[in-house]
């Protein structure tokens, strides 16, 4: 018992580390391939009290391009005010997303995606998906303090292959069919 006491004390007592933080956090896949479309989440754990959000997200626009499809996260859709960022394609940004609930109530708890943003990949190599001028507030206005993780993501040097479409198995079926066809009647 006493060793327990003495490790949680400890732990309490690293700098920066407190049990139930909350935290902000970019997931997307590890790698896609070059031509590809992908999404990027936001996503928020340990969080008490959420009322409104602000967040900006940079990228490398020499390896992504944001399509400019913003959509708010299954967190915040209880209904509220989401204002999707500005993309800028050149200067590798989409600033000023933010969603907030509407009314006298109470904010939001737990974890959840806050935004989804999606991107094509341009060009082989490794793009960072980096948070910055993160605001989180209770519904007292006040803010919540938080830790952010940024992400990452890979993009192959190879373009996907697109798979045929069925009509066009049929077309090339059939044309190789009608020459099967006049060959035979060639011969005949």
């Amino acid at each position: 018992m006493r060793k327990s006491i003495l490790l949680i004390a400890f732990v309490a007592s690293l700098p920066g580390l407190t049990l139930g933080d909350t935290v902000v956090s970019v997931s997307s896949p590890a790698t896609v391939a070059k031509g590809s479309t992908f999404s990027v989440d936001v996503d928020i754990a340990g969080v008490t009290d959420l009322f409104g959000y602000q967040l900006d997200l940079s990228f490398d626009p020499s390896i992504l391009q944001a399509t400019g499809t913003i959509t708010e996260g299954s967190f915040f859709q209880s209904g509220g005010g989401f204002v999707p960022g500005t993309v800028d394609n050149v200067g590798g940004t989409i600033t000023s997303n933010a969603d907030t609930l509407i009314g006298p109530i109470s904010g939001l708890d737990g974890g959840g995606q806050l935004i989804v943003f999606e991107f094509t990949a341009l060009a082989a190599g490794t793009s960072g998906l980096d948070l910055a001028n993160i605001m989180l507030l209770d519904s007292s206005l006040n803010n919540i303090d938080f830790t952010s993780t940024n992400g990452s993501v890979t993009v192959s040097g190879t373009t996907p292959t697109p798979e045929p479409s069925s009509l066009v198995l049929l077309a090339v079926a059939l044309c190789s069919l009608a020459v099967l066809a006049g060959f035979k009647n060639a011969r005949a």
